[in-house]
């Protein structure tokens, strides 16, 4: 019988994305293991792991960082589930990750008796999509006709964690899309008010069932200027190539810890960027204090 690896994660849409490099990497070094993934999320957004999803995570501990049984391994992907590693580093970033890993791969090579060698160029675990099961359709039209166009695609949704605010940004994105007539302001929850250069990915997207966080990733592709809350899209658009190429602005607003004197639950923390990475503190996520409202608008502007 083969030994098998079961991955699980219990927590949201952008969990499952940050460390996706780490597991392909295990398969393809392992090849003749057995996988499983069990998460609560559309299972398309692990299909091109290529591993089978295999339903819910119940029964399965939310907090314990991996156990073993025979030839089974069960192990939990949640960045949070090494509490210890997760304070060390500030939170949700690829130092977080890597070191959560590199603990990984010496418990699977100690009970399976493999080699596994995490990368220390730690760049190298971003991850890297394939489009290629993704519905382009909608987004190779829109391309179309905006050729020339500058884009910028606002991921102005409610995040799930806490971990920004939760307001859409319409008093910030509706000023700014009447006075730049030359650039598309695609967001990805709709405001009250409709402009000729102002798109949700919906439209541009269309129906693709579950989720469109997929497609959003593919549409950040083709955009000047990423802006989010780091959370689910936003989080989706953080991928090697956006992040390594150096014609390419990121706008993170992200909840400042008072602990630290920079922000660090970002995935720019620590890491050699090619893009324009620029992350704006947030201090009171409830109610947006006078720096904050000021800071959110300064972000827009400087673009």
């Amino acid at each position: 019988m083969p030994s098998k690896i079961i991955f699980y994660n219990h927590f949201h849409r952008g969990d499952l994305h940050t460390h996706k490099e780490f597991v392909k990497q295990i398969m393809r070094e392992l090849p003749d293991f057995e996988y499983e993934y069990k998460h609560k999320n559309p299972r398309r957004l692990t299909d091109d792991y290529l591993v089978p999803f295999t339903g819910t995570p119940d029964g399965l501990s939310p907090k314990e960082k991996m156990y073993a049984e025979g030839d089974t391994m069960w192990i939990n992907t949640w960045v949070g589930s090494d509490w210890d590693i997760f304070c060390k580093h500030g939170g949700i970033n690829m130092n977080t990750l890597h070191e959560q890993w590199y603990n990984i791969f010496e418990a699977i090579n100690f009970h399976f008796h493999t080699e596994l060698v995490l990368d220390k160029v730690k760049e190298n675990y971003l991850p890297k999509m394939n489009y290629q099961s993704m519905s382009s359709l909608g987004i190779q039209k829109y391309l179309d006709k905006s050729i020339g166009r500058g884009k910028m695609l606002i991921c102005n949704n409610v995040p799930n964690s806490g971990q920004s605010f939760p307001h859409t940004m319409e008093e910030y994105i509706l000023p700014l899309a009447r006075e730049n007539t030359h650039v598309d302001f695609i967001v990805t929850n709709p405001l009250h008010e409709k402009l000729n250069n102002l798109y949700t990915t919906s439209e541009i997207i269309g129906n693709v069932g579950e989720t469109d966080l997929l497609e959003i990733s593919l549409l950040s592709r083709s955009c000047d200027v990423i802006v989010g809350k780091n959370s689910g899209p936003f989080v989706f658009c953080e991928t090697y190539d956006n992040l390594m190429d150096q014609e390419k602005v990121f706008i993170s607003f992200n909840t400042k810890n008072p602990q630290y004197d920079t922000i660090k639950e970002t995935m720019s923390n620590g890491l050699d960027l090619k893009c324009k990475y620029n992350t704006v503190p947030i201090v009171d996520n409830t109610n947006l204090s006078d720096d904050d409202r000021i800071n959110i608008l300064n972000a827009f502007i400087n673009i």
